[in-house]
């Protein structure tokens, strides 16, 4: 092959038809599979490509979510806190004010602010039913 006029053989095929009309029939079927395939693995990529995208999406969102949960549960945290040091202040408060004779209600739906007072005056109170007579 020194001349630029000479060609390589053409490769015999690997399949050989038993007639023409047998080649054409099996040749427009199998193209026909093909193209079924192309086609369909061009739809499951873009099916792919949409689902990342969506997938994309809810990660961000769930990203945010997260985010926005840290921030609330700072929050909550902090009122908790200040919850807590509020009322170590108003009972601080009351138990001066009860030393004072002072009453008043109890915060929070506590029974009492000095409850070891308000069991001596139940047990008082009790004793002087029971003198009066009276049954508990």
């Amino acid at each position: 092959m020194s001349r630029k006029t000479d060609q390589l053989p053409a490769p015999s095929p690997a399949v050989v038809f038993a007639t023409e009309h047998a080649a054409q029939r099996i040749v427009a079927e199998l193209t026909a599979k093909y193209q079924e395939a192309a086609r369909h693995a061009t739809s499951m990529g873009g099916t792919a490509i949409q689902k990342g995208e969506e997938i994309a999406q809810l990660e961000k969102e769930i990203a945010e979510k997260q985010a926005w949960v840290i921030q609330k549960d700072g929050e909550k945290r902090q009122a908790e806190a200040e919850a807590r040091a509020a009322q170590d202040v108003a009972k601080g408060y009351a138990d001066m004010l009860a030393a004072a004779g002072v009453h008043i209600p109890p915060f929070g739906g506590e029974l009492s602010h000095a409850p070891d007072g308000a069991l001596e005056r139940f047990d008082a109170a009790h004793a002087d039913l029971e003198r009066a007579g009276g049954h508990s």
